[in-house]
C-alpha cells in the first residue's frame, strides 16, 4: 500500500487554514460593516446639513423674489404707466399758450408702454431671472408684457399663477411647465394700485428659476457623484424643479424617497433613485414652498473608504496567514515524519512482515510510541507463533467434532424417517376406525329419525363431533410432521380471490350461526386473480375464520380483504376482526406456538389442539406472506394475512419465462 507522506501533515495544516481564512474573512467583513455604518452617519450628517442649508437658501429666494415682486408693483414709474394704461379715458396735457393739443389715447397709452418697456428692460439687467413681467386688467385682457406676443390678449390669473396682495400673505407656489420653454418656472401675480389704494389691475411677473437651478445644483462638499434636487407637483405630475433637469427628463420621476417626500414626509435611508441606482440620502419636505428637497449621494462612491479598508485588512490578513501557515508547514513536518515512519512500519506489519523495528531518535511522546511498536511487533511475532501451534491442535479437533457431527446427523435423519414412517401408519391406523365410528353413527341416527327415538340423537352427535375432532387432530398433526420434514409443497395456480372468499364463508356461515355470531364481509380488493396456493391459503382463512367464531360468542366477525401496495409490491390482505374475549400481551407472544392454548385452565370452555394458527403461519411463510396477531382497540382480536399477490419464485419464473 502506498502512503501519503503528507497526509498528516495536510489534515494538521488544513484545518488551521481554514480558520485563519474564515477569521481574516469574519474581521474584513465585520470591519466593512463597522465603517460601513460609521459611514453611513456621517454621509447623514453631511447630507442633512447640505439639504438645511439648501432649505434655507431657498426660503431665502422665494422671500426675495416676492419682495422684488411686491416693489416693482409699487414703484412709482410703474404704478403712474400702470395706472395710464388701465384708465379708460386720458386727459390731454395743456398748451402753453392756452390752445389744448388733443393726442389720442391711443397714442398716450403706446407712450407709457414704451416707457414700461424702457424702464423693466433697466430692472431685468439687475433681475435677469424675469422671463416674462405683464400688466393684466381685471377683465383678463393683457394691457402690456415684455413678450409681444401676450400683448391685448386674454390671460387674466390662470391657475398656474401664485398670487399674494402684500408681504404678511401666506401663500402656496404652484410651478408648471412653460409652453414656451418647456421648462419649469413659476408666476407670481399681485395687485396694482392707485393712490388711494384701489386695486387697477394685476402685475404677472414669471420667473425661469434659473437661481434654483445655480442654488439646488451646487454640491456643496457632496463629492463627485453628490446631487441635491427639488421635486414639485405640476399637472398632476413628479417634475423636476430644475431647467436642465426638466429638460433631461420626459416623464414623471418617482422614488421611494420622492414618493415619501411628496406625502408630507421627511426621512433619510438607503434606497435606489428615480434613475435606479443605489444611492443614500435626505429627503424632506418643504411645507413653505410645497416641494421635496433630495440630498443624495451614489452608494459606490459613499461606501468606498470602507471597501477599501476591508481590501486592505484582507490583504494584510492574508499575508500574516501565509506567513503563519509555512511556520506551522515546517514545525507539522518535523512532528509527522517520524509519525510517517511508524505507519510504513505497520503497513509492512499488516502485510505479514513480522520483523519490524524503529529507530529511536527522541524520549519524547513520539518516541515512546516508536518503542511501544517495537515491543508490539515482538509480542505479535510470537503471538502469531502460538496461534499457529493452536491452530494446528484447532484443525484436529475440528476433524473429531465433524465427523461427531455426521454420526449425530445419520442418527437424527433415521428418527425423522422413523416418526415420518410411524406417523403415516398411525394415521391410516386411527383415520380408518374413526371414518368407520362417523359413518355408522350418522347411519344410527337416520334410524333413530325413523324408530322415533330422537332422545338419543344429541348422544349421536357428540359421538360424532368427538371423532370429527380427533380425526382433525390427526390431519393437523400430520401437516405439521410434513411441514417440519420439509414435504410440504406448493401448488401455485390462479385462483380467484372473490370465489375463494365466498366458499371459506359458506363453510364458516353454519358454525357461526350456532353461535349467533354476524360474518360481514368487506371486500376492498381491487383484483381478481392472484398467482397462489388455493388449498393452503383456504385452510389458512377457515382457521382463522373458525379461531374468531370459537371465541365469540353474539357478536361479529368482520371479514375484510384489500390491496395495500408496500415498497412498490403488490399484495393481497385479509384482516380477520371478531368481538370476543379477545388476547393479553402475553398471549400475543406465543399465540402461533404448536399446541398453545388461549383457554389453559383444568375447565376449559373452548376446544382446540393449538396446531391451527401454527400451521396457518407456516403455510404463510411458504406462501411468501406473513400473519399477524394484534388486540382489538375495544374489545376481541384482529388476525392478518399479508401475501405477494405473485409468489416470488413464481414471479422469477414468469419474467423468465417471458424474456
Amino acid at each position: 500500500m502506498k502512503i501519503r507522506s503528507k497526509s498528516l501533515l495536510l489534515r494538521l495544516i488544513t484545518p488551521l487554514s481554514f480558520l485563519s481564512i474564515a477569521t481574516v474573512l469574519t474581521i474584513s467583513v465585520s470591519t466593512y460593516f463597522s465603517a460601513r455604518e460609521t459611514l453611513k452617519k456621517s454621509l447623514y450628517d453631511r447630507l442633512s446639513v447640505a439639504a438645511t442649508l439648501k432649505e434655507e437658501e431657498l426660503s431665502q429666494w422665494f422671500q426675495t423674489q416676492r419682495n422684488d415682486i411686491l416693489l416693482l408693483a409699487r414703484l412709482p414709474e410703474i404704478e403712474s404707466q400702470a395706472e395710464i394704461l388701465l384708465s379708460e379715458a386720458v386727459a390731454a396735457p395743456e398748451q402753453a399758450n392756452g390752445e389744448s393739443e388733443q393726442p389720442s389715447d391711443t397714442e398716450i397709452k403706446q407712450a407709457a408702454k414704451k416707457q414700461l418697456a424702457d424702464y423693466l428692460r433697466d430692472i431685468v439687467v439687475f433681475k435677469p431671472d424675469l422671463a416674462e413681467v405683464s400688466i393684466v386688467a381685471d377683465d383678463g385682457t393683457v394691457l402690456f408684457s415684455t413678450n409681444q406676443e401676450s400683448n391685448n390678449t386674454k390671460q387674466g390669473i390662470s391657475a398656474n399663477a401664485t398670487y399674494f396682495a402684500d408681504a404678511s400673505d401666506k401663500i402656496t407656489p404652484i410651478f408648471y411647465t412653460s409652453d414656451t420653454t418647456g421648462t419649469t418656472a413659476i408666476t407670481f401675480a399681485t395687485p396694482v394700485l392707485d393712490g388711494a389704494k384701489n386695486r387697477l389691475g394685476i402685475l404677472l411677473a414669471t420667473l425661469d428659476l434659473q437661481d434654483v437651478d445655480s442654488l439646488i445644483q451646487e454640491r456643496t462638499g457632496l463629492g463627485k457623484t453628490g446631487t441635491t434636487y427639488l421635486v414639485g407637483q405640476s399637472d398632476d405630475q413628479n417634475v423636476f424643479i430644475a431647467s436642465q433637469q426638466v429638460k433631461e427628463s420626459d416623464r414623471e420621476v418617482d422614488s421611494f424617497a420622492i414618493d415619501t417626500a411628496m406625502a408630507g414626509e421627511s426621512g433619510a435611508g438607503l434606497y435606489q433613485n428615480h434613475a435606479g441606482e443605489p444611492v443614500i440620502g435626505v429627503y424632506r419636505w418643504l411645507e413653505d414652498q410645497s416641494l421635496a428637497l433630495l440630498a443624495e449621494i451614489d452608494q459606490r462612491e459613499a461606501f468606498s473608504p470602507a471597501r477599501a479598508l476591508a481590501r486592505n485588512i484582507l490583504l494584510i490578513g492574508f499575508v500574516a496567514t501565509g506567513l503563519l501557515l509555512s511556520g506551522i508547514y515546517l514545525l507539522s513536518r518535523r512532528i509527522t515524519q517520524p509519525i510517517t515512519e511508524i505507519t510504513k512500519a505497520a503497513i509492512q506489519l499488516q502485510s505479514g512482515d513480522l520483523d519490524q523495528s524503529l529507530t529511536i531518535a527522541s524520549q519524547d511522546e513520539i518516541g515512546v510510541l516508536a518503542q511501544a511498536f517495537n515491543h508490539m511487533a515482538q509480542q505479535l511475532k510470537q503471538s502469531f507463533v502460538i496461534l499457529e501451534t493452536n491452530n494446528q491442535e484447532l484443525e484436529l479437533r475440528v476433524q473429531e467434532r465433524t465427523a461427531e457431527l455426521e454420526e449425530s446427523k445419520e442418527v437424527a435423519e433415521a428418527a425423522t424417517r422413523t416418526k415420518s414412517a410411524f406417523l403415516a401408519n398411525m394415521s391410516h391406523e386411527l383415520r380408518t376406525p374413526l371414518n368407520s365410528i362417523i359413518g355408522y353413527s350418522e347411519m344410527l341416527e337416520e334410524d333413530i329419525e325413523i324408530i322415533g327415538k330422537t332422545d338419543l340423537i344429541p348422544d349421536l352427535h357428540k359421538i360424532q363431533g368427538s371423532s370429527k375432532h380427533l380425526l382433525n387432530l390427526i390431519d393437523s398433526v400430520l401437516e405439521l410432521s410434513k411441514i417440519e420434514a420439509g414435504r410440504m409443497e406448493l401448488n401455485l395456480q390462479a385462483v380467484d380471490i372473490a370465489e375463494l372468499v365466498e366458499e371459506v364463508l359458506m363453510t364458516i356461515r353454519s358454525a357461526a350461526e350456532k353461535k349467533k355470531n354476524a360474518v360481514v364481509l368487506n371486500n376492498l380488493s381491487t383484483v381478481n386473480i392472484v398467482e397462489t396456493d388455493a388449498e393452503k391459503l383456504r385452510q389458512c382463512l377457515l382457521n382463522l375464520l373458525n379461531n374468531a367464531n370459537k371465541f365469540t360468542e353474539r357478536g361479529q366477525i368482520l371479514f375484510i380483504v384489500q390491496t395495500p401496495q408496500y415498497e412498490n409490491d403488490s399484495y393481497i390482505e385479509f384482516v380477520i376482526q371478531d368481538t370476543g374475549i379477545g388476547m393479553e400481551a402475553d398471549q400475543m407472544e406465543s399465540v402461533f406456538e404448536a399446541f398453545n392454548q388461549a383457554d389453559t385452565s383444568s375447565t376449559r370452555r373452548y376446544e382446540g389442539t393449538g396446531l391451527g394458527l401454527t400451521i396457518t403461519r407456516e403455510f404463510v411463510y411458504m406462501l411468501g406472506g406473513i400473519v399477524t396477531a394484534q388486540k382489538a382497540p375495544e374489545q376481541g382480536s384482529i388476525f392478518t394475512i399479508r401475501i405477494p399477490q405473485v409468489i416470488p419464485s413464481l414471479e422469477t419464473q414468469l419474467v423468465s419465462s417471458s424474456s
